[in-house]
């Protein structure tokens, strides 16, 4: 029964030490956002609030282009002519409004 206690007591320190040293660390998925992505057809600029473009990582493999609308989020194939047009338009956008 001694053996049960001090094994359970080193297992609650060394659970609340991981924790402590992890609570201040940024929560970050480390997993792709996009299952699917949308092809076609073009979505029209004007209904795009926004652009996030998550570049690839340990956390994906591959760029994610995820677009903001009013009637939700939607995530972009990266590889397509019109969504690589988008993205420079909008980082033109961004690169004009900081300046």
């Amino acid at each position: 029964m001694m053996k049960f206690t001090v094994t359970a007591f080193v297992f609650l320190i060394c659970t609340a030490a991981l924790l402590s040293t992890t609570e201040g660390m940024p929560r970050m998925s480390r997993r792709c956002q996009c299952i699917q992505t949308r092809s076609n057809p073009p979505i029209d600029t004007a209904r795009i609030l926004s652009l996030n473009v998550i570049p690839a990582g340990s956390h994906c493999e591959k760029e994610e282009i995820i677009a903001t609308m009013k009637k939700g989020v939607m995530c972009l194939n990266p590889s397509v002519d019109w969504v690589i047009s988008l993205k420079e338009e909008f980082n033109k956008r961004n690169d004009t409004n900081s300046n």
